[in-house]
């Protein structure tokens, strides 16, 4: 079966249902860079690390706009990502993605926030906040200086389908996982300066929580690996998603038409968190 994806303005996208590779794109769509998620790089986050299937789990399309846009999100400094992850288990697990935080962004006092929306199919999200170690604000420069990856303070869940977008707030951690037999297709609008941070993950063997099948039913198995886990918050409303009016078209056509609403995410600052915590 092929997936045509139209939710973003004049970009046309086709993918396959079973396997997670874009098959087209319009002639006037740009693609930076494409990174293959394969099985050796998953090892160290799974729950199974002797597992030999699947072999790939998911693409990602970085930069990926039409050219008429181009300007826009260089003006904007924004990036707009696709990923696409098909639907196979690995081992008793469900497909995820990697997981990881953003640095604190330059000349920010807070990390780099980030919009998620599913383009097809349906997902969990695993927000993870860790602890905050009291620093003297000078001695700030990284995450690291001010989070205890292996001390977990909050754990949420929520379940998203098809059009949903998501917040992502400054300091969760953040896994994306596949709970269905069919593709997952997501996309993310976050600075083109942010950077990837997977060392919180990569030395606990991934996220917080494994989520597997057992009995035909989704499982939480809390990672012991963690120093300190608190109990998962299964949730409906995140009040960060306040931020954005996410009832209105797809992200990428609301950035595309109105930038200037997105500022925000190269300059967190400007937004007040804790009033949504």
């Amino acid at each position: 079966m092929i997936i045509h994806l139209k939710t973003i303005n004049g970009v046309r996208i086709q993918c396959s249902e079973t396997e997670n590779k874009l098959l087209s794109v319009n002639d006037d769509v740009s693609i930076y860079k494409i990174i293959d998620r394969e099985l050796s790089q998953m090892r160290s986050v799974i729950l199974n690390d002797q597992l030999v299937y699947p072999k790939l789990f998911y693409t990602e399309y970085f930069h990926l706009y039409k050219n008429e846009h181009s300007n826009i999100f260089k003006d904007e400094n924004i990036r707009h990502d696709i990923t696409i992850m098909s639907g196979n288990l690995a081992g008793i697990e469900f497909m995820k993605t990697y997981g990881h935080y953003h640095e604190i962004l330059d000349g920010s006092e807070h990390a780099a926030p980030e919009i998620i929306e599913i383009l097809h199919g349906n997902a969990i999200i695993l927000l993870q906040k860790p602890k905050t170690i009291d620093r003297n604000k000078e001695d700030v420069k990284t995450i690291a200086d001010i989070l205890d990856f292996g001390n977990i303070s909050e754990v949420s869940m929520f379940k998203l389908k098809m059009g949903d977008t998501f917040v992502i707030p400054p300091y969760y951690g953040h896994t994306i996982i596949n709970q269905k037999s069919s593709a997952l297709v997501f996309s993310s609008l976050i600075s083109a300066k942010a950077k990837t941070i997977y060392k919180g993950i990569f030395e606990y063997k991934g996220a917080s929580y494994y989520i597997i099948k057992k009995n035909a039913k989704q499982v939480f198995v809390q990672n012991p690996n963690y120093k300190y886990v608190p109990k998962i918050k299964k949730q409906k409303k995140w009040a960060y998603n306040n931020i954005i009016d996410n009832k209105k078209g797809s992200s990428y056509l609301n950035f595309v038409n109105n930038p200037k609403n997105y500022t925000w995410i190269n300059n967190p600052d400007t937004i007040n968190w804790e009033q949504f915590a």
